[in-house]
């Protein structure tokens, strides 16, 4: 590697030799010798690349399928960093993993720890709204039911022009080793501006079958109705969704 010398830099390929800047300074080299698709396949210097390979495309593949477990609360939510936020969730999740040898580490190993589920808990699927609403709230696993207490009005933080506030509350079925899911919703909640009770809760009517972990999730975004018809309000601060752990 060397440096490039004169008045006038050039930048791309001549003769074999490759042109370019490199941390602002023009830079010369010859080209070549770098790795091709069959060297990361096949080169004993590549194992920890192909190692790295496979373990981000199961996380990929997790991911995939998991954000379409999520649609029915993403439903008129546009953000486009979520499918990479969540990439760095699950590529953590399988860091967890100590007992797979690198290479075929698991997201759902990584789950079972004891920072797995926490893990996912704290994880902001919509950074604007990071929380449902300024009140208290949590998922009663033994009752199944997202219970609020210490709400106000003023503590939803109604956006311009919203009537109602609808709440959507679920759970969520999800195996990390086959990417199956299903879920069991409960009936959707609107709580419009006059509401004056400071506690409710939301039931779901059993749990989803089948194997992996169960995830609760709830959703909160803001209608506006005209004529007796509830018209959603865009805008990602107006969109709030969270996830609970079991």
């Amino acid at each position: 590697m060397a440096k490039q010398k004169g008045i006038v830099f050039f930048e791309g390929t001549l003769g074999g030799i490759n042109f370019y800047y490199r941390k602002g300074v023009p830079t010369a080299r010859r080209a070549g010798g770098g790795f091709n698709a069959k060297a990361i396949k096949t080169s004993p210097k590549m194992v920890r690349v192909r190692e790295s390979n496979s373990e981000f495309a199961l996380c990929s593949t997790i991911n995939k399928h998991f954000k379409r477990a999520l649609k029915p609360f993403l439903l008129g939510y546009k953000d486009g960093t979520l499918h990479a936020r969540l990439m760095r969730l699950f590529l953590s999740l399988k860091d967890l993993d100590v007992t797979s040898v690198r290479g075929k580490r698991k997201v759902g190993v990584g789950y079972a720890t004891a920072y797995g589920p926490r893990l996912l808990s704290d994880f902001k699927v919509t950074p604007e709204r990071p929380r449902l609403f300024d009140a208290d709230y949590s998922f009663d696993w033994d009752a199944l039911q997202l219970e609020v207490s210490n709400f106000s009005i003023a503590s939803a933080q109604y956006p311009v022009g919203a009537d109602t506030m609808e709440v959507m509350v679920g759970v969520l079925r999800f195996d990390f080793d086959t990417c199956t899911y299903d879920s069991v919703m409960a009936d959707r909640v609107f709580i419009d501006r006059d509401f004056g009770a400071t506690t409710f809760t939301i039931a779901v009517d059993g749990l989803p079958e089948g194997a992996g972990v169960l995830v609760a999730v709830a959703r909160v975004a803001f209608y506006q109705r005209v004529n007796d018809r509830l018209f959603l309000l865009p805008g990602s601060a107006g969109f709030g969704v969270e996830m609970f752990s079991c």
